[in-house]
């Protein structure tokens, strides 16, 4: 069983890890990270949904 203390701890300490993400990404602060793709034929890396050098 846990301590009412811990958990409360917890709970806050990932309440408040929740809201400083949200507040960076709504200021811009912060943004989502990008996937990668690369081009299975020619290993590049694409900026679009076709590979500019295969096509």
């Amino acid at each position: 069983m846990l301590d009412p203390h811990t958990l409360t701890l917890a709970v806050s300490t990932l309440g408040v890890g929740w809201l400083m993400a949200h507040a960076g990404l709504s200021k811009s602060a912060l943004e989502l990270k990008q996937r990668r793709r690369i081009c299975p034929s020619c290993g590049k890396h694409m900026r679009s949904t076709v590979c500019s050098s295969c096509a």
